[in-house]
Formats: structure tokens, sequence, C-alpha cells
């Protein structure tokens, strides 16, 4: 393939972030920097939302045997210093779901606050705001459909509206919420998946967006040079979503009219839609392309594959080659799924099937990539051992010794087919959390991607035993994570 050169004209202005002093390194199987830890009802996806000393976080509720689907969840508030249970309100489903689904479960979405109200959205069809106290101030519900619900979306807050992705259909039958109960319905436009704006303060409906959204886009708010606050949504990807054409478009946050649509026909939805200065960002097949962010028009692409540098781990050290040919596994996918993120002038993502830490530098159009190991072994008083091929088969029980999931992918490495967690930045360090509960930190701003950027691999728990899909928050130098099992807090 031919390696292009990203066009000149896009402008890259670094972005400055705070830098509290957090934890490089970590390892909960070791007790080392963990501050508290406790246990989870059960399994949940969403990320842990710190607010006022408050660690918002949603779970399944509770099983009493191996379970394979679930319905409703909870909405759970935690004391963020102590980790102490403050309160826990459930929050129904309209439809059940499998447990631990490596792409979507009712737990997918992460709370949102405002300093004031929290909402909780089980994806499975209702929506309910509660003040910090724990009192219910609004709910809505609606009716899902099709299999997929909106794994990607996470919910934002903008101008005092909490912004989700549902379709707005309210009358279905339960039937309705899968794939086979979907498919006489067909792929009218009434049946879409849109985003909706909905007021913090009423629940009430504010804005539906003039253009569908799939499911399996995540979605971005993000200010454009001239100060005008737009989303970057998508549609496409696997399962044949009916929102079309497939490609990008860009939506005004104030009222969810479109500004511009891309048509990218193929478009692999099932990645973080992202810009910084004047470009927006996607990979497709071998290639990572940018398009300008005021009218959605190609502005160049780079390969991924050839002429990129590689680091990789040779007898017992680093060694990196320069103008190489990158082959990941069969090349189908070019990321794990929603493992992107832009940071400065580089655009970071896990590979699609091996173990690599890979970035695109947006100015010059270069491409590395670092191998890394897909987990730890720690146990105290023991050797660390480093599994660069496979890791242990994950025992996908919660903390009542469960089993929470009947999906055996579910037990697998966490790369390639599957929804990941989206990196978190810290001042100059990038945390990139695993399904098998690996985090590998990593100085985003190393003139080089090689050994030396590499900071740390550390984790969430003992191998084997600690599952997560969720991202990591960090607030006042702490770092807040949750697994399958627990929600844990760490730091100096």
């Amino acid at each position: 393939m031919q390696f292009k050169a990203v066009l000149p004209l896009l402008a890259f202005v670094p972005i400055l972030y705070s830098s509290p002093c957090v934890p490089g390194s970590f390892s909960v199987a070791l007790g080392d920097q963990f501050l508290w830890r406790t246990p989870l009802p059960n399994t949940g996806q969403g990320n842990p939302i710190v607010s006022k000393g408050f660690v918002f976080v949603n779970s399944h509720e509770p099983i009493t045997e191996d379970s394979e689907l679930g319905s409703t969840i909870l909405g759970m508030c935690f004391d963020a210093k102590t980790g102490k249970e403050l309160w826990r309100r459930e929050i129904p489903g309209t439809r059940k779901t499998d447990l631990s689904s490596l792409f979507n479960d009712n737990t997918s979405y992460s709370p949102v606050v405002d300093g004031e109200r929290v909402v909780f959205c089980n994806v499975g069809g209702t929506t309910k705001c509660y003040d910090y106290d724990g009192k219910e101030l609004w709910s809505h519900t609606w009716t899902p459909f099709g299999r997929h619900h909106a794994r990607a979306h996470e919910p934002f807050i903008h101008d005092g509206k909490v912004v989700l992705v549902h379709a707005p259909v309210y009358n279905l039958p339960v039937e309705a919420a899968t794939k086979q109960g979907a498919h006489p319905f067909g792929r009218d436009k009434k049946y879409w998946t849109y985003l909706l704006a909905y007021e913090m303060t009423t629940g009430k409906l504010a804005w539906k967006a003039g253009c569908g959204t799939g499911i399996h886009s995540a979605s971005r708010l993000g200010q454009l040079p001239n100060g005008k606050f737009t989303i970057l949504t998508g549609r496409g990807g696997g399962h044949q979503p009916p929102e079309e054409p497939y490609g990008i478009s860009l939506v005004d946050a104030s009222n969810g009219k479109e500004i511009w649509e891309a048509p990218i026909p193929g478009y692999p939805a099932q990645q973080n839609v992202v810009w910084t200065g004047k470009a927006a960002h996607y990979f497709k097949g071998l290639e990572h392309f940018s398009v300008d962010i005021s009218n959605g028009k190609p502005l160049g692409s780079v390969s991924l594959s050839e002429g990129v540098a590689i680091t990789r781990w040779q007898d017992g050290q680093y060694v990196t080659a320069e103008n190489q040919t990158f082959r990941d596994g069969k090349g189908k996918r070019p990321i794990t799924y929603f493992s992107n993120a832009i940071v400065g002038s580089y655009h970071y993502f896990r590979s699609g099937e091996g173990f690599y830490i890979g970035r695109v530098h947006l100015g010059t159009g270069k491409v590395e990539y670092l191998q890394i190991p897909v987990q730890a072994v720690r146990k105290p008083a023991q050797p660390e051992e480093l599994l660069w091929d496979k890791p242990i088969p994950n025992d996908m029980r919660n903390s009542g010794g469960f089993l929470a999931t009947q999906d055996k992918r579910n037990a697998g490495s966490g790369w390639g087919h599957v929804s990941g967690a989206a990196p978190t930045v810290v001042g100059d360090k990038i945390y990139f959390p695993t399904m098998v509960g690996t985090v590998y930190v990593l100085n985003w701003q190393a003139v080089k991607l090689d050994g030396n950027a590499l900071l740390s691999v550390s984790d969430l728990g003992p191998a084997g035993e600690t599952w997560s899909l969720s991202g990591i928050t960090e607030s006042n130098g702490r770092l807040y994570a949750r697994t399958l099992k627990e929600l844990v807090c760490l730091g100096n």
C-alpha cells in the first residue's frame, strides 16, 4: 500500500493538561498504590464518575446463581475517600440482555453529573435522574430497538442537557428489543437511533438530531476553532445497522441540526470519532484518514501497515526497526474497538489482533507500534511473570462467586473483536485498560514510542480473576476503576 502524507494545511496544537501526582505504576493484585476496595453487587461496564466527594457507578442487580441474562441495574453512590456505599437505587429495564457481554449490556452507559444531579441510564430502556442524596427527580422510559443498543455511546452534558442515543419510539412490543423481533419492522427512519438531548432539570426532550447515529458509534462533543460547540457522530459497523448513509456527520450541539454529512462506504463505526484543530480523524482498513472539520472533505491518509516503526520485545530487550511492514494477525481490524484517543499531536490506539500500542503523528504522518505483554501475573512473594502470547482465561465470577456470563469469548484477551474501554489521559500519562484487568501506562509525550515510553504494565487485580470493560477515572490525584467484582481506588 502506498504511503500518503497528511496534507500540510492541518494545524495541530498540543493540548495542555493539569498534572496531579497520579501513580504511573500500580498493582491491585499486590496491594501496590492501593487505597481501598469495595465489592460490587454484580457485573457492570460503565465508568466510575467522581463529583464532590462521591463516586457514582452502576451495576447489574445481584444474582443468586450462575446467570446469563439480566435486566434491572442499580445506580450506586459511594464515599470517594473511603469506598463506603451510601445509597443504591433500582433502575428497571424493558429488556433483558447478556450479562458481561464483551460488546454491550444494560450497564454500558456511565453515569453523568452536573454538580447537583446524577443521571443513571439503563441501556435497556430507562433513564433516571437523582440528586446527590439519592432523591429521584425525573424518569424517562423508551423501548430499545434491535439487539444492540448504543454500547459505544457515552452520555455527556452540554448547556444543561444530557445527550443520549436511542430510538425515539415508545410503544413497541418487548420483542422488538431482539434481533429477530426487530426484523419485521424493517429499516424505517422512525426506528433509527438518534442523538437525543434532555433537560437536566426536568427530563424533557430538548432536541432530536437531524441525522441518525449508528448503535456502534461513539459520538464526541467538541469545539470548533470559531468557538461553536458541535458533536461528531457516525453510522456503520457490523450487523448492518439501518442508519444511513454510512460515514460521519457534524451536528450543532445547541439544536441537533446537521451541519455536514460525509458518506464513507464501509465506515467501521466501532471507534471513537475524534478531532483536533481543523481536522477529524478515523481508521478504516489499513489506513488512517483525515477530513476537514469545517466541511467533512477528505484531507489525506496514512498507511498503518507500510513504512512504519515497530519496537518489539526480542531476547529480553526492546529493539526498534524503522520502515517496516506491520501485519497484525489477519489484518481485518486496524484497531481494537474504541481504544483510540487523540492527545496532543498523536492519535493513539490499540492494535486489532496482536498486542501492540500504536500511534499516528498527525503532523508528520509517522506511524509507530510498541509491542507489550498481554498480561502480568503477580502473586505475593513470587516472581512476576509477563505473558506475551496468551492471557490466563478469566473466571468471570462476581463478588458473590457466581458466574456472570455464558459467553466464552468474555474469557479472552480483550483485543480485537470487543468493545474496549477508551484510554484516559492525566498529565503526561495515558492509561490503556484491557478486559483482563491489565493497564498499560505510557508517557504519551515520548519522542519515540519505544520501551522508554512504557512506564508500567499495571493491573486491577489477580490474573484470571479480574475482568473489566470500563475506563479509569482520575480525581484529585486518585484513580478510580471498576471490575466485574469490585470498585477500587488507587493513589500515592
